[in-house]
């Protein structure tokens, strides 16, 4: 017996009840089990869906049936106290995530599963090009979690002295789902067996995401996406551009159409791709206040499902720049320890250079401190605005870098984390050039060694060392650029001045 489980938080539970009476799920059975209270939600009469390609076809079926699909789904629903537990099954579990314990799934895996031989991950990254990722595995293949990832779904043989309970292999998300030789019946005392497990010390760290639970804190993070949707930055995206998670199941976007809109709004917007851009210019052509903003609903009018709609917030992706937290699910989230202690782990074991007498502060701009007399007496050839180095196939010039000292290359940027940032954005980027080769490189030095020399701005001194930055991001920055360097085969350095106010 298949069983898709997810924790239902007890303040949740009037919600739930109300949503699945509202998608019509009446109650068809309940009964008493291991001290669990269980109550079976059944769609007995779900609507049909129509089917894109049958409506293309629509003229061949003059004398048969125009086929439409009809899913039936259900939950089941156990509660004891304050625990609520709810088994999904068919689609159900659409509705279940808004109401789940997110934590849940992963919590319960690092209890049970064996970490020496997983069979499937997929994580997030919040820097880069690569936002998601799913990785597979050959049995008996030990978990490997890069820094800068934040893993939410996990698949893992259970460990030995725990598959008579659990069942051999499991798959984890903010769900769990476990194959049992059980029948219906025995799902209580499972749970029993379940929480009693979740009481045990996890056995195996994991970077990841974990709920923001204080409302004043969810109010000031609502309120920077607001203002990031109104500005022109690039921090968030829709879900659906790549792929989402719900409980434990994939779901890749395919052929079919989104409507935008918001209650007490004529407008709409349909299309067939989500973007930001869109977005903004449906909240700018329907004035929609900003208080508004983030009641914009999103219906979603895909082949082979029924129309269902979400929140803006659910599909969304942002994070909150400098806050250590993310917007996923709907859900705002913060970077658990585990996630922290790797990055600064990966930080910690890039190379340091420390910076020449004279040179612990910088000062001006980044033009005049690289062609300054102090760094050519030193052997630094300066190769700022050299746009010599690389070209693009199509003749566009690159500013592959700032400074050239031996076989070291530098990257030189003044100010504080954010501005930070951008150096690492092109040093990578010129990374990405070399490596796929869509470059002409004319006299490109034989460098061993890529250095970021960061003027860093703040107070009262510079930090100690990359790793004692409060800025998130730059460090997300600094660990893609200094992995990419090293898939090259070059060395990765850091050097940290300090960036005096003039």
């Amino acid at each position: 017996m298949r069983l898709n489980i997810f924790s239902i938080g007890k303040e949740d539970l009037p919600e739930l009840r109300k949503k699945l009476a509202a998608i019509g799920m009446p109650i068809i059975h309940s009964e008493e089990q291991a001290g669990w209270h269980s109550e079976f939600y059944f769609s007995n009469d779900p609507k049909p869906g129509t089917i894109d390609w049958a409506e293309t076809f629509h003229s061949y079926f003059e004398n048969v049936p125009k086929p439409e699909n009809i899913n039936y789904f259900a939950v089941y629903l156990f509660t004891n106290g304050d625990k609520a537990y709810a088994v999904s099954y068919g689609k159900s579990h659409f509705y279940l995530r808004q109401f789940c314990d997110y934590d849940f799934g992963i919590e319960l895996a690092k209890r049970i599963v064996n970490e020496f031989d997983t069979r499937q991950t997929s994580s997030k990254r919040f820097a880069g090009k690569r936002k998601k990722d799913i990785k597979s595995f050959a049995a008996n293949t030990r978990l490997d979690v890069e820094s800068g990832e934040s893993v939410d779904y996990l698949q893992a043989a259970i460990r030995a002295n725990k598959q008579d309970i659990f069942g051999k292999n499991g798959k984890f998300g903010s769900s769990a789902q476990l194959t049992l030789d059980i029948v219906p019946s025995e799902i209580g005392s499972l749970l029993i067996k379940l929480e009693t497990e979740m009481k045990n010390k996890a056995l195996f760290k994991l970077p990841r995401t974990t709920i923001i639970t204080e409302k004043s804190e969810m109010a000031k993070y609502d309120d920077l996406l607001v203002t990031e949707l109104l500005s022109g930055a690039q921090s968030s995206d829709f879900t659906d551009n790549s792929y989402d998670l719900y409980g434990v199941d994939f779901v890749f976007p395919n052929d079919g159409k989104y409507r935008v809109w918001c209650p007490k709004y004529e407008g709409d917007l349909e299309t067939e791709q989500l973007s930001i851009t869109e977005l903004r210019k449906f909240i700018k052509d329907n004035k929609i206040d900003r208080a508004d903003i983030q009641g914009i609903k999103i219906t979603y009018i895909q082949e082979g499902h029924q129309k269902f709609t979400r929140g803006l917030k659910e599909a969304l992706d942002y994070i909150a720049s400098d806050e250590r937290v993310v917007l996923s699910n709907g859900k705002w989230m913060r970077f658990n320890q585990d996630y922290l202690d790797f990055l600064d782990e990966y930080l910690a074991g890039i190379k340091v250079e420390e910076p020449e007498d004279g040179l612990e502060e910088v000062s001006g701009i980044e033009k005049d401190f690289n062609a300054s007399k102090a760094l050519a007496d030193l052997g630094y050839v300066n190769a700022d605005r050299d746009f010599s180095k690389i070209k693009l196939g199509n003749g566009t010039p690159v500013e592959a870098w700032d400074l050239e000292k031996g076989d070291t290359v530098y990257a030189v940027k003044f100010g504080p984390a954010q501005k930070l940032g951008y150096v690492c954005d092109q040093a990578l980027a010129t990374l990405e050039l070399i490596r796929n080769r869509t470059a002409r490189t004319n006299k490109l030095p034989n460098f061993k060694q890529y250095a970021l020399w960061l003027g860093y701005e703040s107070t009262p001194k510079k930090p100690e060392s990359i790793t004692k930055s409060r800025s998130l991001i730059l460090k997300q920055k600094i660990e893609l650029w200094a992995r990419k360097a090293r898939e090259l085969g070059v060395e990765p350095v850091i050097k940290i001045s300090r960036k005096t106010k003039v």
